[in-house]
């Protein structure tokens, strides 16, 4: 059990969702008749990919991501990190370039780390993007404003379409004025118009600095030094079913010679 064993598992979830597309276009050429040549167009090529493809790699994505990102495969801040020692300092040896002369295999070795380190840290790294995440949120105040009043809006509005009740202000009935479909198509413009102008902004900075925070880590974190600390070692024993670690014990003397 090494960080080789997750770039193995990774690259084994890749090939089988290769061979269940495959499957899926042999079905899907089987399936269907070949006879009508309007349902495939001028030539007999490989239809394209259908919905269903794409539905059926999304589920198997995010349910493989499930299965990876949680709190038993979150690595310790000081493997994380690189810390060493009782002193918590940053090892020199625990972030240095994949290769130190540029040649052409540096690119197999950058991309080799980066396959090695986002199989082994992808709950550290989710957890770092939810935080870039959840401080970007709160540096502006005025977008979560507006998407909690948002929310609040679509919330009365399937409320009130779901009871069938009247909207009467002031002992005036507006359901005539503003029917379902027309308070639909204004709740639409609104989410657009708070997509567009107030979400897009800090979206687009919440994964640019996640981006190059990750990237760095993942380039830069060496998996050899990794391998070498004490806490991956402790970690590994922990995950491993029917292994007992080995915990320092302490024995207090009573009398000193």
């Amino acid at each position: 059990f090494n960080l080789y064993s997750h770039f193995e598992i990774t690259s084994d979830f890749a090939k089988q969702l290769k061979n269940n597309r495959f499957t899926m276009m042999q079905n899907s050429a089987t399936a269907i008749p070949h006879g009508n040549d309007e349902s495939y167009g001028a030539d007999d090529g490989a239809p394209l990919i259908s919905f269903q493809e794409i539905r059926l790699f999304v589920e198997s994505a995010v349910s493989h991501l499930r299965e990876r990102i949680t709190v038993d495969t979150l690595r310790p801040l000081p493997m994380f990190l690189g810390i060493t020692g009782p002193s918590f300092c940053f090892s020199p040896d625990a972030f240095n370039p994949p290769s130190k002369r540029i040649d052409k295999m540096a690119p197999d070795k950058f991309r080799t780390r980066l396959s090695l380190n986002f199989a082994f840290f992808l709950s550290n790294y989710a957890l770092v993007t939810a935080g870039v995440f959840l401080v970007v949120a709160l540096t502006h105040p005025g977008m979560l404003l507006h998407v909690g009043g948002l929310l609040c809006f679509w919330y009365l509005h399937f409320l009130a379409s779901a009871n069938e009740s009247l909207l009467v202000i002031y002992n005036r009935d507006f359901g005539n004025i503003l029917p379902p479909s027309r308070r639909t198509l204004i709740l639409n413009i609104m989410s657009a118009w708070v997509i567009l102008f107030d979400c897009l902004g800090p979206f687009l900075s919440a994964v640019t600095i996640s981006t190059v925070i990750i990237l760095f880590h993942a380039s830069m974190r060496d998996p050899k030094h990794v391998e070498k600390s004490g806490a991956f070692h402790r970690r590994v024993d922990s995950d491993d079913e029917g292994t007992e670690t080995d915990d320092e014990v302490i024995v207090n003397r009573s009398d000193a010679l």
